[in-house]
């Protein structure tokens, strides 16, 4: 069993108007990370062009939330110098329009992790800034009309008021596990293997629990400023090979975004519907509820790889 992680996480949910006409693409987390990414560049003391971690890197928000400079010590988990962004940007849902009118409303969600929440106010001025500059691709100005934190039914921020200072609250408590789950993944998953994003036949247990302790293990060290081991990896893996998983109502959705970075047009796939887990699951209970606002696998700052855990009867 894991030690239990003092990473605080919490989901805000932020509801928009849309004061023209406004198509959003199919996972728009793309979108939305790109049109916060440049506010909060503006909002910063010192210029950001070079892509190098300001002098003010320590408590900059543009550095410590968008564009993380590399641990001084390194991390075993990590062979390449950038860190995991302390947040996740889910896009709207399904169950919401993708063609707006003027004065039509959508909601998306913002999970923030660990020193994100020291930068709340920094996060909700970029994110007003952005929606009042524009989205899609004519830029069709928005109304950032209020943020609430998932379990609570009254708003911390409305348009025209400074926002405060909060806590993270408290996650939910896991549920309790049989010996199957059900992970419905809700935008696409894209765990690697063998150094590409795997497809229905390639997926195994080890592979996404492994990977999502990884993820789980990494957010903490960087983000509450202590590496301490909430996993023994070796035990960790030995259990996850005993897990069979059933892909078999999965399936594989390409989806294109636009890389202002790389100037072009990007093609991403990924694996989206059900996936069944079955064998001792006791180990993996928190770390299977935690995934819920973690995501898993690449790209999980743009929503990517979100799940919602469904439990069995014993």
């Amino acid at each position: 069993m894991i030690a239990a992680s003092t990473l605080p996480i919490a989901r805000l949910h932020l509801t928009v108007r849309a004061n023209a006409p406004l198509h959003l693409p199919r996972y728009a987390g793309s979108m939305l990370r790109g049109a916060f990414g440049h506010a909060l560049r503006e909002l910063a003391l010192l210029p950001h062009e070079s892509g190098q971690p300001c002098a003010l890197h320590e408590r900059c928000p543009y550095c410590q939330i968008f564009a993380p400079p590399p641990l001084a010590s390194g991390h075993s988990l990590q062979k390449f110098s950038q860190m995991p962004p302390p947040y996740v940007i889910e896009p709207p849902g399904a169950d919401q329009p993708r063609k707006l009118n003027q004065d039509d409303n959508f909601r998306f969600s913002l999970v923030l992790i660990g020193r994100a929440w020291q930068h709340l106010p920094a996060v909700m001025q970029a994110f007003e800034r952005a929606m009042q500059r524009g989205l899609g691709q004519h830029k069709a100005p928005c109304t950032l009309i209020s943020a609430q934190q998932e379990a609570s039914s009254t708003p911390f921020w409305q348009s025209g008021q400074t926002c405060p200072s909060l806590q993270a609250a408290a996650l939910p408590p896991a549920p309790s596990l049989g010996e199957q789950v059900t992970l419905h993944f809700r935008t696409p998953l894209r765990q690697q293997y063998r150094n590409k994003p795997a497809r229905v036949h390639e997926l195994d247990a080890r592979t996404l629990l492994t990977g999502l302790a990884r993820r789980h293990q990494l957010l903490h060290d960087v983000y509450c400023g202590t590496q301490t081991p909430l996993w023994d990896f070796p035990t960790l893996t030995q259990q996850a090979e005993t897990i069979s998983l059933d892909a078999d109502q999965l399936h594989w959705v390409d989806w294109e975004r636009y890389s202002n970075r790389q100037r072009q047009a990007m093609t991403l796939g990924g694996l989206i519907g059900p996936v069944q887990l079955r064998g001792n699951l006791a180990p993996f209970r928190d770390l299977l509820h935690l995934g819920q606002w973690l995501h898993v696998g690449k790209e999980t700052v743009f929503g990517l790889g979100g799940y919602r855990l469904e439990t069995c009867a014993a």
